[in-house]
Protein backbone atom coordinates (compact mmCIF):
# COMPACT_ATOMS: atom_id res chain seq x y z
CA UNK A 1 0.00 0.00 0.00
CA UNK A 2 2.92 2.37 0.97
CA UNK A 3 4.61 1.52 -2.24
CA UNK A 4 1.35 2.71 -4.17
CA UNK A 5 1.04 5.90 -2.43
CA UNK A 6 4.61 6.44 -3.36
CA UNK A 7 3.73 6.23 -6.79
CA UNK A 8 0.79 8.28 -7.03
CA UNK A 9 2.66 10.86 -5.52
CA UNK A 10 5.57 10.76 -7.33
CA UNK A 11 4.17 10.66 -10.78
CA UNK A 12 1.16 13.68 -9.42
CA UNK A 13 4.11 15.72 -8.78
CA UNK A 14 6.01 14.44 -12.26
CA UNK A 15 2.68 15.46 -14.01
CA UNK A 16 2.43 18.99 -12.74
CA UNK A 17 6.02 19.57 -12.60
CA UNK A 18 5.89 18.74 -16.76
CA UNK A 19 3.47 21.20 -17.27
CA UNK A 20 5.37 24.03 -15.37
CA UNK A 21 6.67 25.56 -18.45
CA UNK A 22 3.37 25.39 -20.77
CA UNK A 23 1.80 27.51 -18.19
CA UNK A 24 4.22 30.12 -17.87
CA UNK A 25 3.90 30.29 -21.70
CA UNK A 26 0.66 31.00 -21.35
CA UNK A 27 1.21 33.74 -18.86
CA UNK A 28 3.52 34.75 -21.30
CA UNK A 29 6.92 35.01 -18.93
CA UNK A 30 9.89 34.77 -20.23
CA UNK A 31 11.40 31.38 -17.80
CA UNK A 32 9.23 29.64 -20.65
CA UNK A 33 12.19 30.15 -22.72
CA UNK A 34 14.93 29.57 -19.92
CA UNK A 35 13.19 26.23 -19.35
CA UNK A 36 13.29 25.22 -22.81
CA UNK A 37 16.68 26.47 -23.00
CA UNK A 38 18.15 24.60 -20.36
CA UNK A 39 15.42 22.20 -19.82
CA UNK A 40 17.44 19.80 -22.49
CA UNK A 41 20.80 20.04 -20.90
CA UNK A 42 19.49 18.85 -17.71
CA UNK A 43 17.61 16.62 -19.40
CA UNK A 44 20.16 14.79 -21.01
CA UNK A 45 22.13 14.25 -17.90
CA UNK A 46 19.68 12.90 -15.83
CA UNK A 47 18.22 10.64 -18.41
CA UNK A 48 22.16 9.37 -19.18
CA UNK A 49 23.12 8.94 -15.40
CA UNK A 50 19.53 7.24 -14.76
CA UNK A 51 20.40 4.47 -17.31
CA UNK A 52 24.50 4.36 -17.07
CA UNK A 53 24.40 5.17 -13.59
CA UNK A 54 21.18 3.50 -12.14
CA UNK A 55 19.56 0.75 -14.26
CA UNK A 56 22.15 -0.43 -16.23
CA UNK A 57 24.75 -1.38 -12.60
CA UNK A 58 21.76 -2.51 -10.46
CA UNK A 59 20.75 -5.32 -13.47
CA UNK A 60 24.50 -6.40 -13.62
CA UNK A 61 24.59 -6.56 -9.90
CA UNK A 62 21.50 -8.70 -10.04
CA UNK A 63 23.90 -10.64 -11.95
CA UNK A 64 20.68 -12.39 -14.40
CA UNK A 65 22.32 -10.54 -17.54
CA UNK A 66 25.54 -10.58 -18.41
CA UNK A 67 27.04 -7.32 -19.90
CA UNK A 68 26.96 -8.26 -24.12
CA UNK A 69 23.16 -9.28 -22.85
CA UNK A 70 22.30 -5.85 -21.42
CA UNK A 71 23.82 -3.99 -24.20
CA UNK A 72 22.36 -5.94 -26.68
CA UNK A 73 18.87 -5.06 -25.05
CA UNK A 74 19.45 -1.37 -24.10
CA UNK A 75 20.60 -1.27 -28.01
CA UNK A 76 17.19 -2.98 -28.63
CA UNK A 77 15.95 -0.17 -27.09
CA UNK A 78 16.97 2.15 -28.68
CA UNK A 79 15.94 0.73 -31.98
CA UNK A 80 12.35 0.20 -31.09
CA UNK A 81 12.26 4.15 -29.42
CA UNK A 82 13.79 5.39 -32.68
CA UNK A 83 10.96 3.67 -34.96
CA UNK A 84 8.30 4.73 -32.48
CA UNK A 85 9.44 8.17 -32.24
CA UNK A 86 9.83 8.45 -36.32
CA UNK A 87 6.09 7.49 -37.11
CA UNK A 88 5.36 9.96 -34.26
CA UNK A 89 7.09 12.55 -35.35
CA UNK A 90 6.13 12.66 -38.98
CA UNK A 91 2.15 13.14 -37.90
CA UNK A 92 3.86 15.64 -34.80
CA UNK A 93 5.41 17.50 -37.54
CA UNK A 94 2.34 17.37 -40.10
CA UNK A 95 0.38 18.56 -37.41
CA UNK A 96 2.43 21.92 -36.30
CA UNK A 97 1.97 22.91 -39.89
CA UNK A 98 -1.85 22.20 -39.72
CA UNK A 99 -2.79 23.96 -36.41
CA UNK A 100 -2.19 27.84 -37.50
CA UNK A 101 -5.85 26.62 -39.34
CA UNK A 102 -6.85 23.80 -37.81
CA UNK A 103 -7.66 23.08 -33.71
CA UNK A 104 -8.67 19.34 -35.29
CA UNK A 105 -4.38 18.41 -35.95
CA UNK A 106 -4.51 20.20 -32.24
CA UNK A 107 -6.48 17.43 -30.94
CA UNK A 108 -5.24 15.11 -32.44
CA UNK A 109 -1.68 16.09 -31.39
CA UNK A 110 -3.32 15.76 -27.89
CA UNK A 111 -4.03 12.37 -28.94
CA UNK A 112 -0.50 11.60 -29.73
CA UNK A 113 1.23 13.45 -26.05
CA UNK A 114 -1.60 11.04 -24.10
CA UNK A 115 -0.23 8.15 -25.56
CA UNK A 116 3.68 9.31 -25.10
CA UNK A 117 2.27 10.41 -21.59
CA UNK A 118 1.14 6.77 -21.10
CA UNK A 119 3.94 5.24 -22.37
CA UNK A 120 6.30 7.83 -20.10
CA UNK A 121 3.72 5.78 -16.95
CA UNK A 122 4.74 2.67 -17.93
CA UNK A 123 8.38 3.12 -17.79
CA UNK A 124 8.01 4.61 -14.68
CA UNK A 125 5.91 1.67 -12.93
CA UNK A 126 8.35 -0.70 -14.11
CA UNK A 127 11.36 0.78 -12.64
CA UNK A 128 9.43 1.08 -9.31
CA UNK A 129 8.76 -2.69 -9.43
CA UNK A 130 12.50 -2.60 -9.43
CA UNK A 131 12.94 -0.85 -6.77
CA UNK A 132 11.92 2.95 -5.26
CA UNK A 133 14.97 4.76 -5.93
CA UNK A 134 15.08 3.36 -9.82
CA UNK A 135 11.42 4.41 -10.07
CA UNK A 136 12.05 8.19 -8.43
CA UNK A 137 15.07 8.42 -10.31
CA UNK A 138 12.88 7.77 -14.15
CA UNK A 139 10.23 10.16 -12.63
CA UNK A 140 12.97 12.86 -12.24
CA UNK A 141 14.18 11.84 -15.75
CA UNK A 142 10.90 12.09 -17.56
CA UNK A 143 9.88 15.40 -16.22
CA UNK A 144 13.22 16.81 -17.16
CA UNK A 145 12.49 15.46 -20.83
CA UNK A 146 8.56 16.72 -20.27
CA UNK A 147 9.42 20.38 -19.21
CA UNK A 148 11.26 21.54 -22.69
CA UNK A 149 8.64 18.91 -24.51
CA UNK A 150 5.39 20.13 -23.06
CA UNK A 151 6.59 24.19 -23.34
CA UNK A 152 6.28 22.76 -27.43
CA UNK A 153 2.99 21.93 -27.23
CA UNK A 154 1.67 24.12 -25.38
CA UNK A 155 2.84 26.98 -28.24
CA UNK A 156 1.30 24.44 -31.10
CA UNK A 157 -1.50 24.82 -29.26
CA UNK A 158 -1.54 28.41 -28.90
CA UNK A 159 -1.20 28.86 -32.48
CA UNK A 160 -4.01 26.89 -33.02
CA UNK A 161 -6.46 29.49 -31.39
CA UNK A 162 -7.13 27.45 -28.38
CA UNK A 163 -8.62 29.23 -25.30
CA UNK A 164 -6.32 29.29 -22.24
CA UNK A 165 -8.89 27.42 -20.44
CA UNK A 166 -9.38 24.84 -22.59
CA UNK A 167 -5.35 23.98 -23.34
CA UNK A 168 -5.13 23.48 -19.63
CA UNK A 169 -7.96 21.41 -19.27
CA UNK A 170 -7.02 19.25 -21.81
CA UNK A 171 -2.97 19.19 -21.18
CA UNK A 172 -3.65 18.74 -17.15
CA UNK A 173 -6.10 15.95 -18.12
CA UNK A 174 -3.57 14.26 -20.78
CA UNK A 175 -0.27 14.86 -17.84
CA UNK A 176 -2.44 13.01 -15.29
CA UNK A 177 -2.30 9.77 -17.43
CA UNK A 178 0.60 9.25 -16.49
CA UNK A 179 -0.21 8.23 -12.65
CA UNK A 180 -2.83 5.27 -13.97
CA UNK A 181 -0.56 4.23 -16.16
CA UNK A 182 2.34 4.18 -13.64
CA UNK A 183 0.06 1.84 -11.19
CA UNK A 184 -0.64 -0.12 -13.85
CA UNK A 185 2.30 -1.24 -15.08
CA UNK A 186 3.71 -1.32 -11.70
CA UNK A 187 1.53 -4.59 -11.15
CA UNK A 188 2.59 -6.06 -14.11
CA UNK A 189 5.90 -5.33 -13.65
CA UNK A 190 5.31 -6.48 -9.87
CA UNK A 191 3.76 -10.37 -11.49
CA UNK A 192 6.68 -10.10 -14.01
CA UNK A 193 9.77 -10.32 -12.10
CA UNK A 194 11.40 -13.12 -14.38
CA UNK A 195 11.54 -10.32 -16.98
CA UNK A 196 12.20 -7.10 -15.08
CA UNK A 197 15.96 -7.34 -15.73
CA UNK A 198 15.16 -7.15 -19.87
CA UNK A 199 12.47 -4.60 -19.68
CA UNK A 200 14.98 -2.53 -17.66
CA UNK A 201 17.59 -3.02 -19.95
CA UNK A 202 15.01 -1.92 -22.26
CA UNK A 203 14.19 1.28 -20.38
CA UNK A 204 18.02 1.99 -20.15
CA UNK A 205 17.95 2.15 -24.00
CA UNK A 206 14.56 4.17 -24.37
CA UNK A 207 16.55 6.45 -22.15
CA UNK A 208 19.46 6.71 -23.75
CA UNK A 209 17.94 7.46 -26.89
CA UNK A 210 15.57 10.40 -25.55
CA UNK A 211 18.97 11.83 -23.90
CA UNK A 212 20.85 11.56 -27.84
CA UNK A 213 17.89 13.36 -29.20
CA UNK A 214 18.42 16.03 -26.22
CA UNK A 215 22.03 16.47 -27.01
CA UNK A 216 20.95 16.85 -31.02
CA UNK A 217 18.89 19.57 -29.95
CA UNK A 218 21.20 21.25 -28.36
CA UNK A 219 23.93 20.92 -30.79
CA UNK A 220 21.28 22.30 -33.84
CA UNK A 221 20.66 25.22 -31.64
CA UNK A 222 24.22 25.94 -31.25
CA UNK A 223 24.80 25.28 -34.79
CA UNK A 224 21.80 28.17 -35.88
CA UNK A 225 23.50 30.90 -33.50
CA UNK A 226 27.04 30.42 -35.63
CA UNK A 227 25.20 30.26 -38.57
CA UNK A 228 23.50 33.69 -37.55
Amino acid sequence: MIEIITIILVTTITAILSLVGGFLLLNGSKFAKFFQKFGTIFAAAVLLYAAFGDIIPEILEEGELDIWQVCALAASGVVICFIVSALAGRFHKHGEEKTFKNKKQAYAMLIVDSLHTAMDGIVIGTSFAAGLSTGILSAVATAAHEIPQEIGDFSIMIRSKMDKKTIIKYQTISALILVPSAIISFFVGDALKPILPTMLALIAGFFIYIAIGEIATIIKDLSKKENK
